[in-house]
């Protein structure tokens, strides 16, 4: 590209990067709860803070932010960590039965299971990613901060029991994505 642009390439790549730092310093937090989940807004945040940009240098900083916040689930400057919960139980009371997370290092998303005590192992079976790919035919959900501590502490005592009731979070509960899954596997 620095040839094709007859331009310095260590000169390239630090306007690249440059970008690339500009648009994840934009404040996202309230973008979420926008129909087009902020798509848009972005956007315009992205051309009022680098006017000198193309519209396809925006919509390619756009699908990039969209793929960290939505796929990975990390927006710049949070490093805390996503927990997804497998449960099992008699059918009636869910009780969680496995604690998975996934965390953001050097930019990476790394996946990870609870087996012990402050004991994670990687995920190898990529059942997070698989979740994150196929929401409806998954059989982790995601969890809240609270349900992990509180789940460590089931894995702490050895015994497992469901979670003590927590806030509502936004979005479907767990009633509501058993409907959906199910419905899924009707259509199927």
């Amino acid at each position: 590209m620095a040839k094709e642009a007859a331009t310095d390439a260590a000169r390239l790549l630090a306007d690249v990067e440059s970008v690339i730092a500009a648009s994840d310093d934009l404040p996202v937090a309230d973008l979420t709860d926008q129909p087009d989940g902020g798509a848009a807004a972005y956007k315009g945040r992205l051309s009022g803070a680098r006017p000198d940009l193309s519209p396809d240098a925006i919509d390619a900083l756009a699908s990039r932010w969209f793929f960290h916040l939505r796929w990975i689930g990390v927006e710049r400057g949070s490093d805390a960590p996503r927990y997804f919960v497998r449960y099992g139980g008699d059918g009636v009371t869910a009780v969680p039965i496995a604690l998975f997370r996934r965390r953001l290092v050097g930019g990476k998303a790394i996946d990870e299971v609870l087996k012990d005590v402050d004991d994670w192992r990687p995920d190898t079976r990529s059942r997070i990613r698989e979740t994150l790919a196929f929401p409806l035919e998954a059989d982790l959900e995601e969890a809240t901060d609270d349900e992990a501590g509180q789940f460590v502490e089931m894995v702490r005592s050895r015994r497992y029991v469901p979670f003590r009731a927590t806030p509502p979070a936004d979005g479907p509960d767990r009633d509501q994505i058993e409907r959906l899954r199910e419905e899924g596997a009707n259509r199927g």
